[in-house]
């Protein structure tokens, strides 16, 4: 008993340095199975071929003056029946709109002719395909009011078409010309300098005046 007793007294003050001492810092190992690091490439560094480019901006182009030449026949059926158009669209299921009829009709005529034109040609092109946009919407609720949905779209109509389908198409193709312009190959960009830079200009004049 007295030995165990002077065995650990002895020990003791050793045990106390050893747990008083700083433990080392632990140093993962470095194995040779590390994984390197390997740099990913963004495709968004990637240019896209240059031929490619010419052929999206042909292609807008072929699609713009497609639309326009398909359109422009709707304006000049308008014209020669003024009376059987606002007598049968316009006051018949836009009664609610103020003015004659005629006017309407008129109005409608004048924007498919004269924005085909312009949207040909590449004038303008934002809101004139907005402004032909918007009669081709009046068109798709026409022939919804008049002949129903048809079972869209999953039924199949005794005509092969839905009577709102060209329309509706139309508001399609117009729609993307409003948001994106009328591309390359066109008067806006060639000649104007952009179109949403000619605008900038126009405005930045006006706001100039004004300030003086």
């Amino acid at each position: 008993m007295l030995r165990a007793l002077f065995l650990t007294a002895l020990a003791a003050p050793g045990a106390a340095l050893l747990l008083a001492a700083p433990k080392p810092a632990f140093t993962p190992a470095i194995t040779s199975r590390a994984r390197p690091i390997v740099a990913v490439s963004s495709l968004e560094n990637t240019e896209q071929p240059e031929f490619i480019t010419t052929l999206t901006d042909v292609g807008i182009t072929a699609l713009r003056l497609g639309t326009c030449a398909l359109m422009i026949h709707h304006g000049f059926d308008k014209i020669q029946n003024v009376d059987g158009f606002s007598a049968n669209v316009v006051a018949k299921f836009f009664g609610f709109l103020p003015g004659p009829p005629q006017f309407w009709t008129l109005s409608a005529a004048a924007t498919q002719i004269a924005g085909a034109v312009l949207l040909s040609l590449g004038v303008c092109s934002r809101p004139v395909a907005l402004s032909m946009s918007a009669t081709m919407i009046t068109a798709v609720v026409f022939h919804l009011l008049n002949t129903g949905p048809e079972a869209f779209p999953l039924g199949v109509p005794k005509a092969h078409s839905y009577n709102f389908e060209l329309a509706a198409m139309y508001v399609f193709v117009l729609g993307y010309f409003s948001v994106a312009g009328a591309g390359k190959y066109s008067v806006d960009e060639q000649v104007l300098g952009g179109e949403l830079n000619f605008y900038s200009g126009l405005l930045d004049k006006a706001f100039n005046k004004e300030e003086e």
